[in-house]
């Protein structure tokens, strides 16, 4: 049996994930956290264990949904309207309609 506490995401791992989610390579993510490829590999190996995620991209949509992090964690608040906008009118509608039902 796991134990509840070794499904908790330490804060690297989560660091590597929204960087991840940014589109940065194992290289990149290490330089920016000023750490080796080895380590950023054991720290998206052990994610995706504790996530039950298949792959990288699969690890950061379940932290994500599981509230291990948030999307303004790894993107702006201009980024996120960007990508919004990448959709079109009809989409950003839809959303828009969820959001005024999910925020009452």
């Amino acid at each position: 049996m796991v134990e509840q506490q070794d499904n908790v995401l330490t804060q690297r791992e989560r660091e590597v994930l929204v960087l991840v989610g940014r589109g940065l390579t194992n290289q990149e993510i290490a330089e920016h956290l000023f750490t080796s490829t080895s380590t950023v590999k054991l720290c998206l190996h052990h994610s995706c264990r504790k996530l039950g995620a298949r792959n990288r991209a699969q690890a950061v949509i379940l932290a994500l949904k599981r509230g291990a992090f948030d999307a303004q964690e790894m993107y702006s608040l201009d980024e996120m309207a960007d990508l919004l906008a990448s959709l079109g009118p009809e989409a950003i509608e839809k959303v828009a309609q969820l959001l005024k039902q999910r925020l009452g």
